[in-house]
Order: C-alpha cells, then sequence, then structure tokens
C-alpha cells in the first residue's frame, strides 16, 4: 500500500474512534482543533461549533490566493443487525479493509465526510510552499447544514474554496440542489382495541439509499408499501416506525396491527410481489406475526389521517429537477412524527414542493413545520473545474463536470460570498448513509494527487485568473 494511502487511512482510522453523530460534533471538533495545531495551525472553534484553521503562508508567497479546504464533521450514522447494539454517541467504528474496499463492521462508515477530513490533515503536512490558506471544518451538514448556514461569512474570505464531501473520484461537481427540511405532525387520540388477532409487520429488504443519489433509480419507500399494506387490511394500528433520517429512503418499517383477518400474510406476500413486478427491489420481504395484544390503537379517524397523508405526500421523482421523500414515521406518545425532504433546483421547484407538502398536510390534518431553505448552487463558469479537468489529463484521468441532485455545504458559501470560486470533489464512497457504505481505496491516491497539483499551480501561477482559462481551453 503506498505511502498517500497508508497516511490517509492513518488519519481516519483516528477519526473513525470518535463518535460523531449529527449535532454532537464536541469531541471530534475538539481532536481536530488538537491535530491542527499539532500540525502548526491557528485553529479554533466558532460560535456553532465549526472548526477554523488558518494557515501562514510560505514567506514570499503572501500575495498568492487565499485558498479554503473545508469539509464536514459529522456522519450519518445506522447499523445492521450484525451490529444491534451500536451506540452512535459512544462508540467507534470498527474498520475493516480488503484488496479494493474499506468499510465497517456492522455500521456506516463515515467516509461521507471522514475522508474529506482525514486527506485535509495529510495534504497540511505534505505540501511544500503555499499561499495563505483556510481550514473549515463545519458541524451538522447531513441534517440541517447549521454549521454553513451559521457560519461568519468572514471566514469565507478568499479566492476559492474546495469542498471535499463528493462521492465520486472521477467527477467535478460544480453545482447541487437545494432542499427544505418539512416536519409535519398530528395529535392522535387512543381508543382500546376491538378486533381478535394481533401481529407485527415488517417491511424489509428494501434498498434504501441517499435520497439525492438515488432518487432517480426505482427504489421504493418502505413508509409507502406500509401504508399501502394498512390500507388493505381491516385493521387497527397500535404503533408504526420507520425510516433513519430524512435524507435517506427508508428500507424499513414496522408496525403492530389488529385484525379480524385471517389472511394476513396473504395480502403482505401479494403485495411484496407486487412491488417486485414495479421497482429494482427484489429482495424485499413483508411479514406478518402474531406478537401480544396492545391495550391501546390510534382512532380510526386517525388512522385514515396517517394512510391520507402517506398518500398525499409526493414521493420520488417529481421531474428531472425535482424530488422528494419521506425520511421518518413514527409514533412519539401522543403524536404522529414525519420527517419530508423535497429537493429541487430552482426557486420554481422550490414553491412548488412547498406548497404541496403544505397542501398534503392541510387535507390530511396534520401541522407542518417548513424550515429555511438551503439553496441550490449552480456555478456557470468556473475556472477551478477548468483547472482540474486540465490536470487530471496531465495525471492521465478524465474528470467530468456534474451538477448533482444531493445537497452540498457549497450552497451556503456562495450565498455569502458570490465573488468565490467553488468547486466540491471526493474519493470513491459507495452507499454512503447505511451499513453498506465503503471507500474505494483506489479512489484515494488519484483525489490527493489532483488536490496537492491544483494548489501548487495556484500558487505559483503569477497571472492565474488568466493562465487557468488558458489551461481549461488546452
Amino acid at each position: 500500500m503506498n505511502n498517500i494511502l497508508t497516511e490517509v487511512l492513518n488519519e481516519f482510522e483516528q477519526i473513525a474512534r470518535i463518535p460523531r453523530p449529527s449535532k454532537h460534533e464536541d469531541k471530534i471538533a475538539n481532536y481536530l482543533v488538537g491535530r491542527l495545531i499539532s500540525i502548526g495551525a491557528e485553529a479554533f472553534c466558532d460560535s456553532v461549533g465549526n472548526v477554523i484553521a488558518e494557515i501562514e503562508p510560505t514567506p514570499g508567497l503572501e500575495d498568492k490566493p487565499v485558498i479554503i479546504m473545508q469539509a464536514h464533521m459529522d456522519m450519518v450514522c445506522v447499523n445492521s443487525n450484525e451490529r444491534s447494539d451500536y451506540n452512535p454517541m459512544t462508540d467507534e467504528i470498527n474498520l475493516i479493509k480488503d484488496e479494493h474496499y474499506l468499510r465497517a463492521v456492522g455500521t456506516s462508515l463515515g467516509a461521507d465526510d471522514g475522508m474529506g477530513i482525514a486527506i485535509i490533515l495529510y495534504i497540511l503536512q505534505n505540501q511544500q510552499e503555499h499561499g495563505r490558506q483556510r481550514v473549515i471544518f463545519t458541524v451538522d451538514e447531513e441534517v440541517g447544514m447549521s454549521g454553513a448556514a451559521g457560519l461568519d461569512k468572514k471566514y469565507l474570505d478568499g479566492n476559492y474554496l474546495i469542498n471535499i464531501d463528493s462521492e465520486n473520484a472521477d467527477e467535478l461537481v460544480i453545482g447541487c440542489a437545494g432542499s427544505l427540511k418539512i416536519e409535519l405532525s398530528r395529535n392522535i387520540e387512543w381508543t382500546k382495541p376491538e378486533l381478535k388477532s394481533a401481529y407485527k409487520i415488517n417491511v424489509t429488504g428494501l434498498k434504501g439509499g441517499h435520497s439525492g443519489e438515488v432518487i432517480h433509480i426505482k427504489h421504493t419507500n418502505a413508509i409507502k408499501v406500509m401504508a399501502q399494506v394498512i390500507e388493505q387490511l381491516n385493521c387497527e394500528v397500535a404503533s408504526i416506525s420507520g425510516g433513519r433520517a430524512m435524507n435517506v429512503i427508508p428500507s424499513e418499517c414496522e408496525a403492530v396491527i389488529i385484525t379480524d383477518s385471517d389472511n394476513v400474510n396473504e395480502i403482505c406476500d401479494k403485495a411484496a410481489t407486487a412491488i417486485k413486478s414495479h421497482y429494482d427491489e427484489p429482495n424485499i420481504k413483508i411479514k406478518a406475526v402474531s406478537t401480544d395484544m396492545p391495550n391501546k390503537v390510534i382512532s380510526d379517524k386517525d388512522k385514515d389521517s396517517l394512510l391520507d397523508v402517506a398518500g398525499f405526500l409526493m414521493d420520488g421523482l417529481y421531474d428531472d429537477e425535482t424530488s422528494a421523500n419521506i425520511g421518518t414515521i413514527q409514533i412519539i406518545e401522543d403524536k404522529i412524527h414525519l420527517q419530508y425532504m423535497p429537493r429541487f433546483h430552482t426557486k420554481h421547484g422550490q414553491s412548488v414542493m412547498g406548497h404541496m407538502a403544505a397542501e398534503a398536510a392541510r387535507r390530511s390534518g396534520y401541522d407542518i413545520n417548513i424550515h429555511k431553505p438551503s439553496p441550490a448552487w449552480h456555478s456557470e463558469s468556473n475556472s477551478l473545474s477548468q483547472l482540474m479537468t486540465d490536470i487530471g489529463l496531465k495525471q492521465g484521468r478524465q474528470l467530468t463536470e456534474r451538477i448533482i441532485h444531493g445537497g452540498l455545504e457549497c450552497s451556503f458559501f456562495s450565498q455569502k460570498n458570490p465573488e468565490l470560486t467553488i468547486i466540491s470533489i471526493g474519493t470513491t464512497n459507495i452507499d454512503i448513509h447505511s451499513p453498506k457504505e465503503r471507500l474505494l481505496l483506489s479512489s484515494v491516491e488519484p483525489t490527493v494527487n489532483l488536490l496537492m497539483e491544483t494548489l501548487s499551480v495556484i500558487n505559483n501561477v503569477n497571472d492565474y485568473t488568466t493562465k487557468v482559462v488558458s489551461l481549461g481551453e488546452n
């Protein structure tokens, strides 16, 4: 294994030992401040918990462009049955490496975006002469992007920002979708069950995945599937729980129902067969097993409203630029809660999706809370992309520009400093936000080499703006 890969993975292994779910980044932030100081940077946490580091220029290079390198500290923490006792607040990520991939044992890996952090730490220790640099490690990217939203724009006073949070090493990302974080809720009334037999129904085996990256593929939503099964049964509902995060397509959902029907499993099997015939979901299972009789169920009115909201909320692709995902559902005490995330690339798409969600809530009797949107980001002309394309060719790689349907913190950075030239790159990370997440090891060294050469060119070209365009046109 080459030195670049070895050293980057060493940095990542230290990061993986520190629990870092979204909104709980204190431990990783403290570690990174100490790590940055140990390699000669001036580092501190800002008022919202982001880690900021200033790297003084090599003497004589004070007039070079200011370059910002950025990644986020938090990760989506999910586990499989293989590690059912995993506690994301206290447990480290256990790593396993084979010839091609780095993965975790029974949990998400956290290469999104631990690899971005590890690569930046490697670069700071191995670059030669350089101009003024700033490093920003943000909090809460995966849930609300509050770190990027709350970042003081003075820390974005620079020329270029390189976000290391993309998932394909062969792509140069120059735009992303915006999103709405929407919470729906309804107060419920409880009644005593009147029907005779209780079952626990589980929808499992769906592919799930990141709601921005794979929403265009024919993956189905376990919450939607469960609502369809409940609708086909003459039943009462005692509980329902599904999904792991707002931005993840639910692969599992569980409900406890009471029914007089004698063919519950037959209905479940038919529903699974129907899903297989319409979606790319060959492993779906819908199983009902007898369970203890619960002492209460939600009222028929609340059950009907639950089915209404699941039906009225648009899920999947709306058009080529707009989508939505019902991310989670659960009953907590006397209230049903849903999390919903539309994505869009235009103001019109944002307006349409917000209006549709509000109308679905109104028609089904749910309260709705639409949070401040994450803006879309589109770069019309990007000199960094032109430069990196040229460097990639010289390094034997064909890099492709792309606008992604997922969200990136770049949208907030561009909004705070429209003059900032921004690009997003990264290693190849597969099945992010899932226990199947893995890092393609062969993507690490090319990503590092691309970054190192890009920084070198920026630091050594005098008339950079003119010459980078020339490089991109060759």
